[in-house]
């Protein structure tokens, strides 16, 4: 898989698959890199869901982040919970 990237990122940076002539410099291409017959004619037909397929690749990447929370206020909570528990004991010991 590690040579099927290099060979696309090759192709995303070089400005000769870019041109006029990118069909035979990317066919001259997969011909040397001597890859899986599949996977070079999803990349000469531009078939993207062919290629992701036999590559196995997750195209659904979700990320999200959740606010850390202060520890000050839970301090504070815990304060106001054992004052309240001291107030009732103080109450129910009366």
């Amino acid at each position: 898989m590690s040579k099927v990237i290099q060979v696309l990122a090759q192709m995303g940076s070089d400005a000769i698959f870019q041109s006029e002539q990118s069909e035979e410099a990317i066919t001259s291409l997969l011909a040397a890199t001597e890859l899986d017959t599949e996977i070079t004619e999803a990349i000469t037909t531009k078939d993207i869901i062919s290629l992701e397929r036999q590559l196995d690749v997750c195209p659904d990447v979700v990320c999200f982040i959740l606010p850390a929370e202060d520890d000050e206020e839970e301090k504070d909570d815990d304060k106001d919970e054992d004052s309240t528990e001291e107030t009732s004991h103080r109450v129910i010991g009366f």
